[in-house]
């Protein structure tokens, strides 16, 4: 299938249909690391492990960003290098990306040697969450250089017409995660450090499977020994630097939504937190799926000057992603004890928090998907700047002033509504001060804009 489609001539529609299902299957695996680990520690450790694992989520927040700084930056590049007829400048820049990813993977892996106490103590852990937190980020970052290059390598075997085998990657590395995540917590009694060995597994597997793309000889990309043109490593750092603040911003937001929630409800509140931010992870997973669908799309015709599918691409994403934020409020509104019952069990002051936490919390989504998928319109564009600055206040600032606000007038419910408040304040404002946002938006809901 992948190797009929074209992407400058086929309907739009179709290509975009083609590519949805394997972009959101291959990001909800990739969210299925955290999501398993939170399922299997909350009842088969606790509380206070899902305290622990959430501390310890910055640092995994950390790999999916430096992953997708390298897969999205480079794979962007090289599209609009493809549909420029650059054929030149492709190889090139997929070898520079992911020589970027090992080396940083390497990096991390040497602070996991010799600084891992210091980096627990650094995301709040201490006393017993301490020693939990080193237990799982110590087996955690054992697996630096798989993480970042599974998540790189997967976004470029999508855009070289491969999207189910990079979806089938991600699916069955978390399934594996899963299924270890049983045996060594529950089997073998490893407690956080199984958890950990057990997501860190599913990379390895994942990288096995995309490996099939190039033994199969699949691949219209490959390595070569590269060319250090740094005009190439700027703009593949410029195009991912979305992609790496809005992962970054997440792990700080959960350290500044941690320290806050610790100060009004104390660790009760981390582990309700903890399930929240886990369910939030998989809502989130799915519209950065809709997003990456359009990317080789966007970026392709970009390159080649046709605007019109561009902008077609775009507004199939920005539908879909509003049904979906519909979608999943109406779920957490309707069924929130559910949802937090898959997390905890006997355990009635954790779920009663949880579940009105997720009432308040789920009101985001409705807006969150339009905005991922503008900012990855904007990212396949190569419009940096735009989107990095839309990624950040929306990821970041919008949220630390909501939390430096909301829960001093409304407390715990205050935290939960930080999150409505940053997506709604971030929309606005993009669609004011934009242009690119603004006419994108016209042409979705009302009229063709004037120009691409």
């Amino acid at each position: 299938m992948s190797n009929k489609v074209d992407l400058l001539n086929d309907d739009v529609k179709k290509v975009f249909l083609r590519y949805l299902i394997p972009s959101i299957g291959g990001m909800l695996g990739m969210a299925l690391y955290v999501l398993a680990d939170t399922m299997f520690i909350g009842r088969g450790i606790g509380s206070q492990g899902l305290a622990a694992l959430n501390i310890s989520i910055p640092i995994i927040n950390v790999f999916n960003g430096l992953g997708l700084l390298f897969g999205i930056g480079g794979a962007t590049a090289l599209s609009v290098s493809r549909g420029q007829n650059r054929e030149d400048q492709v190889n090139n820049i997929f070898t520079k990306s992911l020589i970027m990813a090992f080396i940083i993977g390497v990096i991390f892996t040497i602070i996991r040697i010799f600084f891992l106490e210091e980096l627990c103590v650094l995301l709040g852990a201490s006393g017993k969450l301490l020693e939990m937190s080193k237990s799982y980020l110590g087996a955690l970052m054992a697996f630096s250089i798989a993480f970042l290059l599974n998540s790189a390598l997967t976004v470029f075997v999508r855009n070289d017409k491969a999207p189910q085998l990079a979806m089938w990657a991600m699916l069955i590395g978390s399934i594996t995660n899963v299924i270890l995540d049983y045996i060594f917590i529950f089997e073998f009694k490893w407690g956080m450090w199984g958890a950990a060995v057990a997501t860190g597994c599913a990379p390895i597997v994942g990288l096995i499977i995309l490996s099939t793309h190039f033994i199969r000889k699949n691949n219209t990309i490959k390595l070569v020994k590269p060319k250090w043109d740094f005009g190439i490593i700027k703009r593949i750092l410029s195009n991912g630097s979305s992609s790496f603040i809005i992962e970054i911003s997440a792990g700080i937001v959960i350290f500044a939504f941690n320290n806050v929630i610790l100060g009004i409800s104390g660790d009760l509140g981390v582990s309700a937190y903890s399930i929240i931010a886990n369910l939030s992870l998989v809502c989130t997973a799915i519209f950065t799926g809709v997003g990456q669908a359009i990317q080789p799309i966007v970026s392709i015709n970009h390159g080649a000057n046709k605007a019109q599918r561009v902008y077609q691409a775009v507004r199939l994403a920005l539908y879909t992603s509003l049904g979906l934020g519909v979608m999943f409020y109406a779920i957490g509104v309707l069924f929130p004890d559910f949802l937090t019952s898959i997390f905890s069990k006997n355990n009635p002051q954790l779920e009663q928090i949880t579940a009105q936490g997720i009432k308040i919390y789920f009101i985001s989504f409705i807006i969150m998907g339009v905005n991922i998928a503008i900012v990855s319109y904007l990212q396949s564009i190569e419009r940096a700047k735009i989107s990095l600055t839309m990624s950040l206040f929306r990821g970041c600032i919008f949220m630390i002033i909501g939390l430096l606000i909301l829960p001093r007038v409304l407390g715990l419910s205050g935290v939960w509504a930080t999150l409505p408040f940053a997506e709604v304040i971030t929309l606005v404002l993009s669609i004011v001060l934009f242009k690119d946002c603004r006419e994108i938006v016209k042409y979705s809901f009302k009229k063709v804009p004037s120009r691409a």
